[in-house]
């Protein structure tokens, strides 16, 4: 009885039965699902895209420092325009934490420079790099050492970090030496005799 029911129920609606017009409707509705799959898919798809290139910006973004700390520009004479942090006040010297990069404005990717390596009294390139940085951060002859020591400009200019590359060849075309620290936050009391931005 469920049976028959089903199946007058069916021979009733409109639309059924062995007409073209019904093969025609059948085929239309199957031609319509297929294309409410083509543009499902190519949501899809799209979403993906904006996924990589979303990846991409953050490998080859421009340099940012810890807690949103923006890079400034090196100028030739390595003092740096801006206070520097010091990450350990327990000792007597400017404990600092910073990046050094080659930042090229263009393609907005920064190629990272290490750290200097100290050989025989001296800074030295480490091998396999082509450029490096040393922190002199000894504004007062407080260490034996006089590699750490800052030139008396940037002392004299308020600094309270010099930064030294040291290259085995040119730098990179139409880029610049970025630097990114922890920044002070008390400026005027870390470095007093530092020009305010």
């Amino acid at each position: 009885m469920i049976k028959r029911s089903i199946l007058l129920f069916a021979l009733m609606l409109p639309g059924c039965g062995d007409s073209k017009s019904g093969d025609s409707d059948t085929e239309t509705g199957t031609g319509t699902g297929t294309d409410t799959d083509a543009p499902t898919g190519t949501t899809t798809d799209a979403g993906t895209g904006t996924e990589t290139g979303t990846e991409t910006g953050t490998e080859t973004g421009a340099p940012t420092g810890s807690g949103g700390d923006q890079p400034v520009q090196l100028d030739p004479s390595g003092c740096l325009s801006q206070c520097v942090e010091d990450v350990d006040p327990s000792t007597s010297l400017v404990e600092v934490n910073c990046e050094v990069c080659d930042y090229d404005p263009v393609q907005h990717v920064c190629a990272a420079i290490v750290a200097c390596e100290q050989v025989m009294g001296g800074w030295a390139i480490p091998a396999g790099q082509e450029a490096c940085f040393a922190a002199r951060i000894d504004g007062g002859n407080e260490t034996p050492s006089e590699i750490d020591n800052m030139s008396q400009a940037c002392v004299d200019g308020g600094s309270n970090l010099e930064i030294e590359l040291l290259r085995g060849g040119e730098a990179p075309a139409g880029t610049f030496v970025a630097v990114t620290c922890d920044w002070s936050t008390n400026a005027a009391m870390d470095c007093p005799d530092l020009p305010a931005p």
